[in-house]
């Protein structure tokens, strides 16, 4: 399933992965992280449910002959972090299940300590308005665990909503892997928030942010304040140019 640039020991690394939901949120925040703390890509991600996808190098500190495609692994030694990129939509229900049954075989295998599923699910379905646009649903193994994770979600400024049941409309794969985490006995957690479509940077910012302060902020060099997450130069033309002036 991974091909490795080198062998890798996991033991003890959380990994981070995004679900491909409602405005690609998800795999905008994992933009954000791999380029501001300039993860070394060392794996490749190769399966049928994967669309094939090849393209330029989308960070900066990668080399400039380097190919991006569908799913790529990204590391941290120093950090402990694993994180997968993916740039392209699961397709067929049969090669879906065996991708998600393998992920989470794999997470098993090669020891990770937890596993953060980020997703975003469509506005409209946010029922109680007051609240912030972030929520999230945690297995037992992440909420016993002895990182402090799950305090930080419900000491965070009131900002996380647990989700206490019914489907994550626009959410993707998310809560189906974090079940199959959960079988394996594997502490996982599930962080989504409410979105509309359209340029969707913006919310890519915030979902990451909040993601460092869940991890114990660790996606950012340290002595970097929230506001030095940096954008990839694949975000350059994402939505196209600038409105032209002489409209008005």
């Amino acid at each position: 399933m991974f091909s490795f640039r080198r062998e890798i020991d996991f033991t003890g690394y959380t990994l981070i992965v995004p679900s491909v939901s409602v405005g690609n949120v998800p795999q905008l925040a994992v933009d954000v992280i791999i380029e501001t703390l300039k993860l070394d890509p060392v794996g490749q991600l190769w399966h049928p449910a994967l669309i094939p996808v090849i393209g330029a190098p989308a960070f900066e500190h990668e080399p400039a002959d380097f190919v991006s495609t569908s799913a790529e692994l990204y590391l941290s030694e120093e950090k402990h972090l694993a994180v997968l990129q993916l740039r392209a939509p699961l397709v067929g229900n049969a090669q879906q299940r065996a991708f998600l049954e393998q992920l989470a075989d794999f997470v098993r295998d090669r020891h990770f300590t937890e596993v953060l599923l980020l997703a975003s699910c469509f506005a409209h379905e946010k029922s109680n308005v007051r609240t912030a646009p972030f929520s999230y649903v945690a297995n037992e193994m992440y909420e016993r665990a002895d990182d402090a994770g799950s305090r930080r979600l419900t000491e965070d400024g009131g900002r996380w909503t647990k989700h206490t049941g019914g489907v994550i409309h626009g959410g993707g794969f998310g809560a189906k892997l974090l079940e199959l985490l959960t079988e394996r006995s594997i502490a996982g957690v599930l962080l989504f928030m409410y979105v509309s479509e359209g340029d969707n940077t913006t919310e890519g910012l915030m979902l990451a942010r909040m993601l460092h302060t869940i991890s114990g902020e660790r996606l950012l060099p340290a002595g970097a304040q929230e506001f030095d997450f940096r954008w990839p130069k694949s975000w350059q033309h994402l939505f196209g140019s600038s409105h032209p002036r002489s409209l008005y």
